[in-house]
């Protein structure tokens, strides 16, 4: 009888405590709507300040938690400052946002909520500042907002390009620019490279560990998700491409000094680097890419 009575209040504490955090979500939206959809609406054109798709992405790359997320999100709300800006660019066109006198506790509010909800893609918004800056002459910042507007809003599935001979068989039905696809042609690259070792064909292991170099990168819309995703382990995801990327370069250089203890050394040290990153990142991605 005391275990049922224990769990019974378990599960009313765990019910409770689902209440207060759907009344908090709510009170946040309806003073975000009130107080800051004015100026954040992402329809608007021009914009009078970001859009909180990325608003959120910026603070979530920046911060490792939600209490981290809000603390931030609320020591520049209360007090706006150029010092205290994430998001640089948009305070250089639109300036830093004046001071709306906000109570801290409302803010917390506002703060939490950006943090829960899920923003669309200010598509809209990409599409006129790229028309804008294109007629302004400011062709960097037409590129980066097409670029984002692309990605994000006007994708297409098509097939990618397939670098080499022996890799003509393989299929890669993923969309062009995932990382799915990404990682399917370094595959059939490292094969091609493998390959090229056992026939000790200098010539198609330097091309392999070149195409392996320089690989493709995946699409801006799921970097901007893997950004999001993965906060401050970004900058070590990207280390470990970047280490296997040198690593490529150095069997690239021996392959074409001809020099095979080197070649196979350096081999086995990507192989190696690969598989640590896999270990270290695989799950991560997948969670956050699906």
């Amino acid at each position: 009888m005391k275990k049922i009575m224990m769990l019974a209040m378990v599960f009313g504490l765990m019910f409770t405590q689902a209440q207060a955090a759907e009344t908090t979500f709510e009170e946040g939206k309806t003073l975000f709507q009130q107080n800051c959809l004015m100026c954040h609406d992402a329809q608007l054109d021009p914009a009078q300040a970001p859009p909180m798709f990325g608003v959120q992405m910026k603070y979530k790359m920046a911060t490792s938690d939600k209490a981290a997320f809000v603390a931030k999100i609320t020591d520049f709300a209360t007090n706006p400052t150029t010092d205290k800006a994430i998001l640089k660019e948009p305070v250089k066109i639109l300036g830093v946002m004046p001071n709306m006198g906000f109570e801290e506790a409302d803010v917390r509010k506002i703060a939490a909520y950006i943090h829960d909800e899920t923003f669309a893609p200010p598509c809209n918004h990409w599409k006129h500042a790229a028309e804008r800056f294109k007629k302004q002459g400011k062709m960097a910042l037409y590129k980066k907002h097409q670029q984002k507007y692309d990605a994000m809003c006007s994708a297409a599935d098509v097939q990618p390009k397939v670098k080499h001979a022996k890799a003509q068989n393989t299929a890669i039905t993923a969309e062009q620019g995932s990382l799915q696809a990404v990682m399917q042609q370094i595959g059939m690259d490292y094969a091609a490279l493998d390959h090229a070792i056992l026939q000790e064909n200098f010539t198609a292991a330097a091309e392999a560990a070149h195409a392996i170099a320089f690989h493709e990168t995946p699409s801006l819309g799921t970097k901007m998700k893997l950004m999001a995703g993965l906060r401050t382990e970004m900058k070590a995801f990207k280390k470990a491409d970047g280490k296997v990327h040198h690593l490529a370069l150095d069997i690239e250089k021996a392959a074409k000094a001809k020099d095979m203890k080197a070649l196979i050394a350096k081999q086995s040290q990507m192989l190696s680097a690969c598989m640590a990153c896999h270990r270290s990142f695989r799950s991560r991605v997948i969670s956050i890419l699906h």
